[in-house]
């Protein structure tokens, strides 16, 4: 069975890596190019994705000839029940300063000091509320919006990913299941080569080359790669250092704060390397003496 023959209703999620490129024109191809009427697709926008994964993504919909619904968070704490949850947007209106991510913080904050009466925390790795409140939960206010009560999300991980999953968390694509997670990419994997050539040529590909995922946007790989997007993203350094200042919390708790990491990034920078050919190798040397 082709894993990328999809039946709805469902939910497909389009984060704007190659991955869910990848996956999305595996599942158009399948399809014959037409996704069925009950087949949604998604991008939930946080405002902290590169410019270039907004470019590919709004690229996507119009060479495909397919409609992404795009969405950011707009809840505050103790709105009324009618209020909305989040707002739709495009690629002109998508915030790009943050402020999805920065009201959704301010709500977990909120809710933790009025409920708990605990001190707001940041996402990690053991709580990712970015992932709950920023995708999952106005993904599925947007499907119930439009009247389903069951339907499957189609999220693009690929096999060399799977450590990451909790046993049986979609891998056996349960279907007709709330929010059940199906995985056609970890059914259908293919070599990363192939998956970029899929995606089209220099024109049309993800434009960023960075290794790193779309919601990390400092300091959360290698040193090398925090050089590099620190003085390649000023934008999105500030507003993880200000998330920092702002909650008193760190995101990691395994280094330095991401402002600590940002000034030891821009003093390497400033560091030149050291030439020494000019020394003679019958140098005076006192050490012994």
């Amino acid at each position: 069975m082709n894993p990328y023959l999809i039946t709805g209703p469902a939910q497909i999620g389009v984060s704007g890596g190659r991955t869910s490129g990848h996956m999305l024109y595996k599942i158009l191809e399948a399809h014959g190019g037409t996704l069925p009427a009950d087949v949604h697709l998604f991008f939930q926008n946080t405002g902290k994705e590169r410019e270039e994964t907004l470019v590919f993504i709004d690229q996507i919909a119009k060479r495909w000839n397919v409609n992404i619904v795009w969405m950011e968070w707009c809840r505050v704490y103790k709105q009324p029940d009618d209020a909305p949850w989040y707002r739709l947007v495009n690629f002109e209106t998508a915030s790009r300063n943050g402020e999805p991510f920065t009201m959704m913080l301010e709500y977990y904050a909120a809710y933790r000091n009025a409920e708990k009466n605990l001190p707001p925390v940041l996402p990690i790795f053991s709580n990712n509320m970015c992932t709950a409140y920023l995708k999952v939960k106005i993904g599925e206010k947007h499907m119930r919006a439009l009247g389903y009560t069951e339907w499957d999300c189609i999220v693009g991980i690929r096999y060399d990913e799977t450590e990451a999953l909790p046993p049986d968390d979609g891998r056996q694509c349960p279907r007709r299941h709330p929010l059940g997670k199906c995985l056609p990419v970890l059914h259908g994997q293919r070599h990363e080569r192939r998956r970029r050539r899929v995606l089209g040529g220099p024109t049309f590909r993800l434009g960023h080359g960075l290794r790193l995922r779309q919601l990390r946007p400092l300091l959360e790989e290698e040193r090398r790669e925090a050089d590099q997007n620190h003085h390649g993203r000023p934008v999105a350094s500030y507003l993880v250092v200000r998330a920092e200042e702002r909650f008193g919390q760190v995101f990691r708790q395994d280094r330095a704060d991401y402002k600590t990491m940002g000034w030891s990034a821009e003093q390497r920078s400033r560091q030149t390397d050291f030439d020494f050919n000019y020394l003679a190798e019958d140098i005076d040397c006192f050490c012994g003496d």
